[in-house]
């Protein structure tokens, strides 16, 4: 198995900004999301826990390590587990986006996952960072990331589609349980 973990919830979730790679904390119902994710794999036998490097992720993966009593000094950071980059859109809320940017952001919603931040990324080229990642992942391995970064897994292993993507409901702290790197779950925060 391996487990696909989004952080938990972080103070740009609740003032609703795309913080991307933007270093943001967690909330405090950030961290007790990722002490209930900690619960949910407290049975898994895990070998080895992968980090994104951003706040939000890394200490989602440290109070996971604390509920699995996997020692936290070996967390792996990954560098190609951030979040996507939001160019332009970095930090903003989708107001102050479509204020100041209306064009481009009718283009995101016409384009979807395809559409390619100015200054920013695609999710093709999130694809390009974590397809060697992924392939050499081992089994029992839990992997703390983002949103957009699990949608990419989920797109380059062909579980989702461009037609499906959306339906894949992934909040914070949800668990994708991947089994073969075939999708069989969502384990759901709350």
């Amino acid at each position: 198995m391996i487990y696909l973990v989004r952080h938990g919830e972080s103070e740009a979730n609740i003032s609703k900004r795309y913080s991307g790679i933007t270093d943001v904390d967690l909330s405090i119902l950030g961290r007790e999301q990722a002490v209930k994710a900690g619960i949910n794999l407290k049975t898994a036998e895990i070998s080895s826990i992968f980090s994104s490097p951003l706040k939000r992720a890394f200490d989602t993966a440290k109070i996971i390590s604390n509920e699995t009593s996997f020692d936290k000094n070996n967390i792996i950071v990954e560098n190609c587990l951030v979040e996507v980059n939001f160019g332009i859109f970095e930090n903003m809320t989708w107001e102050e986006m479509q204020a100041v940017h209306k064009e481009e952001t009718e283009k995101w919603i016409k384009e979807k996952h395809r559409y390619k931040f100015p200054q920013g990324e695609s999710y093709e080229d999130i694809i390009r960072r974590i397809s060697d990642f992924v392939d050499k992942v081992s089994d029992n391995s839990v992997i703390v990331t983002h949103f957009g970064v699990i949608q990419s897994i989920l797109l380059y292993l062909k579980i989702a589609d461009d037609f499906n993507l959306w339906n894949y409901n992934i909040s914070n702290c949800d668990i994708v349980v991947l089994n073969n790197k075939k999708f069989e779950r969502i384990i759901k925060c709350n």
